[in-house]
């Protein structure tokens, strides 16, 4: 029998090329026209933040469709079903290229010396033109009504891995001390060197510095150029390929997946730096920082990624053997009803918007308010998935959810400095400020945490069966790597840690998870309550 697994059904490549062609081209004149088509300097108008946030939205994009497209070769028949009309309709892209004009805008009113007055109308300006983008050209792909039986049957996998595609490129930049290897960068300086001189150019290069260039046109190999973002990137990627394929993969051969897709990624960024030096030497260095740099490597990383996960598909000395008779596949819950969906998507949103609030502002504890009503709405999507929740709690979890908070505001926490979390608001703003603050600290944000952490991801750990107990052993890691996990997310991450362990031991104890929420709920009210009555907001 060959080791190649069966062939799954042929998807409508063309429509599908088509459209991403397109999609990029517009990606790729946006972020061309507005670093160098206009007189504006972002940073010394925006600042870095919003400056970076705008610059990797695309780079989140462009990954968003890549994990899409790595979520079709799992489920090959429903984007068959789905394209099946691909192209048919030209009309939505008139939608399409409605968008790409609202896109382009704020090139009548981004100037020079504007400030930070045009923040706010240029991003709204860019959100709803790429929606009408992304619309326009999902609306040519299909109809409304294949959409919606399409999402349907996608269920939450679809849900996670367009989230994973999002994060990605925040999760590579947050990844890049763990790839700070000097030994990447030394060999990156050398081959740029090597591959330039033997293209017939000759450069200077400063090997302490990472500095190399010409007659004024210099670029740093370390640590911006020197691939870890990608590396980072392919990672992730291939980490998302083997969850998703766990089931038909050959391990541990499949983790050779890593050092090719590592190889590979740094091996195509030598190229693009050295094709950036020599656009930088040719005259154009603006468009080599700029528009190359900044738009082709996260389009080239990208595609390293997927063309690393394309060649694995074909060779069959990583697959298991297919088996005769596959298993149907069982069709999953709507969303609304997915008790898994549940505790991972508020959780997502919790995460996504914890990310995108300190990429936009230098106080993103003002923007808490958006961040509860888009938390509140997640959780009022899976709401009937929660319904059957146990209402009662033990007298245990509110002795614990006592003890946890009065350890919490007993060890003294200086007060931060600078501007108050709520920023520049007065009077009933600054009051409505922290009524919301009140409601994502005490009723939120523990029913979320709580429901991810210890219900969802310490239940999978353990991995204990209904009439099968765990060994004390998975309990013990289960409760420890999400006490860790649950700390990570926490400045004070010692207390946070005793307090993941203490909700873990007082769920196990009743064998219900509202006692964990209960728990966390009542120790949140303490500590926000002290933190309010205090003024020093610091302790929470």
């Amino acid at each position: 029998m060959s080791d190649m697994p069966l062939p799954s059904p042929r998807l409508p490549l063309r429509p599908l090329f088509l459209a991403a062609a397109l999609i990029v081209a517009q990606f790729l004149i946006i972020g061309l026209v507005f670093k160098h088509g206009i007189d504006f300097e972002c940073r010394a108008n925006w600042g870095d933040r919003a400056c970076g946030m705008a610059s990797k939205s695309l780079a989140a994009l462009y990954c968003v469709i890549a994990a899409v497209g790595l979520f079709a070769l799992l489920r090959p028949q429903l984007f068959r079903d789905l394209l099946g009309q691909a192209g048919h309709d030209l009309r939505p892209l008139g939608l399409n290229l409605a968008g790409f004009g609202l896109a382009m805008l704020p090139v009548l009113f981004l100037r020079e010396g504007g400030g930070d007055a045009t923040i706010a109308p240029a991003f709204l300006l860019w959100a709803l033109g790429m929606a009408l983008i992304l619309a326009g050209l999902a609306l040519w792909l299909a109809p409304p009504a294949a959409w919606r039986h399409f999402l349907s049957r996608a269920g939450l996998t679809l849900l996670v891995v367009a989230a994973a595609g999002g994060l990605a490129p925040a999760l590579a930049v947050r990844l890049q001390p763990i790839w700070q290897l000097e030994t990447i960068a030394d060999l990156t300086f050398g081959a740029v060197i090597w591959l330039v001189d033997a293209l017939g150019y000759q450069v200077f290069a400063d090997p302490v510095k990472k500095h190399i260039g010409q007659d004024g046109f210099v670029i740093s190999v370390a640590p911006v150029c020197s691939g870890i973002e990608g590396i980072a990137l392919v990672t992730i990627f291939v980490s998302l390929y083997l969850w998703l394929f766990r089931a038909e993969l050959r391990f541990p051969r499949a983790l050779l997946l890593y050092p090719l897709g590592i190889m590979a990624s740094a091996g195509l960024n030598i190229i693009r730096i050295a094709v950036l030096l020599i656009i930088g030497i040719e005259g154009q260095p603006d468009l080599a920082v700029g528009g190359f740099h900044s738009h082709a490597g996260w389009v080239m990383f990208t595609a390293v990624a997927l063309g690393v996960i394309a060649v694995a598909r074909r060779v069959g000395w990583l697959h298991r053997a297919a088996p005769v008779h596959a298993a149907p596949v069982r069709p999953l819950p709507p969303l609304r009803q997915d008790r898994i969906a549940a505790r991972i998507l508020p959780f997502a949103i919790f995460m996504l918007t914890a990310v995108v609030a300190p990429a936009i502002s230098q106080n993103p504890a003002m923007f808490y308010p958006i961040r509860v009503l888009l938390l509140a709405g997640a959780v009022a999507l899976v709401w009937p998935a929660l319904r059957d929740l146990p209402r009662r709690v033990s007298g245990l979890a509110w002795l614990v959810g006592i003890a946890v908070g009065v350890v919490w505001v007993a060890i003294p926490v200086a007060p931060s400095e600078g501007p108050p979390p709520y920023g520049a608001l007065t009077g009933g703003m600054v009051a409505l400020w922290f009524l919301f603050r009140g409601i994502g600290t005490v009723l939120l944000v523990p029913l979320v945490e709580e429901l991810f952490f210890r219900d969802y991801l310490e239940s999978r750990i353990r991995g204990a069966q209904p009439d099968q107990p765990a060994p004390l052993w998975r309990v013990l890691l289960a409760a420890g790597v999400t006490a860790a996990l649950f700390a990570a997310l926490h400045d004070r991450w010692v207390e946070a840690l005793l307090a993941g362990l203490a909700f873990s031991w007082v769920t196990r104890r009743s064998g219900r998870i509202s006692d964990a929420i209960a728990a966390h709920a009542l120790a949140n009210l303490i500590v926000f309550g002290v933190a309010v009555a205090t003024g020093n907001l610091a302790i929470i």
